[in-house]
């Protein structure tokens, strides 16, 4: 693992950072399965009760995540990424833990989580994160590629 300062924090959501990130992991995960995989609600400023960014020592953004309410008060992880060139470095981690202390700040019960079948790292971080396996739920109960997690808080 390659050691080097990053920092996450909350930033607005449509800032041009965070919109060019998650416009990178929609191209990348489309681009895994071979068609438009997102399956789950349109995840926008308004839907969107938490974003964070992770950068490094000079500011570059190097992932991002957000948090979007699933029902009863549950938050799903949406768009966890990042960058390529930045991975293997535990950022991953770093942007998870900050969405799970978001999501406890905003008093939820669990976090969830959905992924598809070739996502085999992002199952990975999630188990090392605590998250078990659950059924479906909401919008992805009839896709049988849906991987879902859920950790209570």
């Amino acid at each position: 693992m390659h050691l080097f300062s990053v920092s996450v924090a909350a930033e607005p959501f449509g800032g041009d950072d965070a919109v060019r990130l998650r416009a990178a992991a929609r191209l990348e995960v489309d681009r895994v399965y071979g068609y438009a995989a997102d399956q789950g609600r349109p995840l926008t400023a308004a839907t969107a009760a938490a974003h964070v960014i992770a950068r490094d020592q000079s500011g570059l953004a190097l992932g991002t995540g957000s948090l979007s309410a699933a029902g009863d008060g549950v938050f799903e992880v949406r768009r966890l990424f990042v960058r390529p060139d930045s991975r293997g470095n535990g950022i991953g981690n770093l942007l998870l833990l900050e969405l799970l202390a978001q999501a406890e700040e905003l008093q939820a019960p669990a976090v969830v989580a959905e992924m598809g079948l070739l996502q085999p790292h992002a199952v990975a971080l999630f188990i090392r994160n605590g998250f078990t396996r659950i059924r479906p739920f909401g919008l992805y109960h009839d896709h049988t590629a849906s991987l879902c997690f859920s950790r209570a808080l």
